[in-house]
């Protein structure tokens, strides 16, 4: 395609319409060419066909769906929280990506959100180039990693027992020890909440939490969930530690969760102050994936 042909397209009037369940089709097969098919899209996509929180827009040409993206609203309406921004292979360079991001900032600003969010991995250029493009600024930054038949790693001599907890414990203990989550964000499984009951509440509808304690404060938290991914169960998980032995010891009760339940494989979201930790250690297993989750943020109203 020439110049003239791109500049063409591009000035072309884009149609975005709200998705429904008989599009679910064309959202499959768009779906199907990212990550070579492991795409997780279509297993919240009914979800997010009925759920009153979720603005689910899609561009469409010639009849088809050829680019879809979410806007969930979070914290009673408070955040709207972007995600599932795809396009299909044969469409891209059209700038729907650019359209349909405009268009769910341009809704956020309708609904009368305080602030719109997004995350995404730093090694994929296009979606940093649009976070920036749509007036959002990078705030957190956390460690991301997954492998298939972990190995389990001995538990660290001395260190606290970990316990499991309530959602409503594990805040009060935050709460005494905020600093132990940078930026006083959660993040987790590709997505991000502040620290506070409600949101860890919400987490919880889902996910188990641990501690470990000294001295009557936290010293690490995680918290995990088994993940359906398109083909298997993985466990899927955070850490958070004062220092590196608490980091070892959350992951090492993490993998001893998964072989418990026979998963066969692990993902991790983990501050990038223990990546060397973590590369230092013997796995037994090629890792998959690792790089870093990205979180974006713009202000816009303020309630």
């Amino acid at each position: 395609m020439n110049r003239e042909e791109e500049h063409w397209l591009r000035s072309m009037p884009v149609t975005i319409r709200k998705l429904l369940s008989s599009d679910r089709d064309d959202i499959a097969e768009i779906s199907r060419h990212i990550w070579e098919g492991n795409d997780y899209l279509l297993s919240v996509v009914d979800d997010w066909f009925k759920d009153r929180n979720c603005h689910f827009y899609g561009v469409e040409e010639n009849g088809h769906v050829v680019a879809v993206g979410n806007l969930r609203l979070l914290e009673d309406g408070r955040t709207g929280w972007m995600e599932g921004l795809r396009v299909h292979p044969e469409h891209r360079g059209k700038g729907f990506a650019n359209e349909i991001t405009v268009y769910l900032t341009k809704e956020a600003e309708r609904l009368g959100v305080e602030r719109i969010r997004y995350t995404t991995s730093d090694r994929n250029e296009a979606s940093l180039k649009l976070a920036k493009m749509a007036g959002l600024s990078e705030i957190s930054k956390m460690a991301v990693f997954w492998t298939e038949n972990p190995k389990q790693i001995p538990p660290i001599g001395n260190y606290p027992p970990i316990e499991k907890v309530t959602p409503a414990k594990a805040y009060g203990l935050l709460r005494a020890s905020s600093s132990i989550i940078p930026y006083g964000i959660l993040t987790y499984d590709w997505k991000a909440l502040d620290n506070t009951l409600q949101n860890l509440n919400e987490i919880g509808k889902t996910h188990d939490f641990y501690v470990a304690l000294r001295k009557a404060k936290i010293d690490s938290l995680s918290f995990g969930y088994p993940r359906q991914e398109p083909d298997h169960v993985q466990w899927s998980f955070t850490v958070y530690s004062v220092g590196q032995d608490g980091f070892l010891s959350q992951l090492s009760h993490n993998v001893a969760t998964a072989l418990k339940h026979g998963f066969t494989s692990i993902g991790c979201v983990y501050e990038t102050r223990f990546e060397k930790t973590l590369n230092e250690l013997d796995w037994g297993s090629a890792e998959h994936w690792a790089g870093h989750l990205v979180l974006f943020e713009k202000q816009m109203h303020s309630k």
